[in-house]
């Protein structure tokens, strides 16, 4: 195979890596923005970030396991991490804040006025 041949197909498999990360990084991204709105939850600064990337054996097959991280916020004043991943093309797991629940009132004594 001449030189010039092997450098044209190396670049059209780096560009077709290329695609497919981006399209994998906004199908991410589309995923936690509907795990934020179905939770309540701001997802913040519009960005998602590859965190981690391997290859794991998923239903009997191998595939590409791509973990992203975004943040979150509560109630628009702080900042919260969270995750997801995608094996493939199908969201695999996600990981959001935890809401704290209100506080319960404490216990009082009962009333001993009369």
């Amino acid at each position: 195979m001449d030189g010039s041949l092997i450098g044209l197909l190396l670049a059209g498999i780096a560009v077709a890596l290329w695609l497919d990360a981006l399209a994998a990084r906004e199908l991410a991204g589309m995923h936690s923005r509907r795990l934020c709105a179905g939770s309540g939850l701001q997802w913040l600064d519009q960005s998602i970030a590859l965190q981690r990337m391997q290859v794991v054996r998923a239903g009997g097959r191998l595939v590409l396991r791509r973990q992203y991280r975004f943040e979150v916020s509560l109630n628009g004043s702080d900042r919260h991490r969270a995750s997801i991943s995608l094996h493939g093309r199908r969201m695999a797991s996600y990981m959001l804040p935890a809401r704290e629940m209100p506080e319960a009132e404490p216990a009082g004594r009962p009333s001993t006025s009369t």
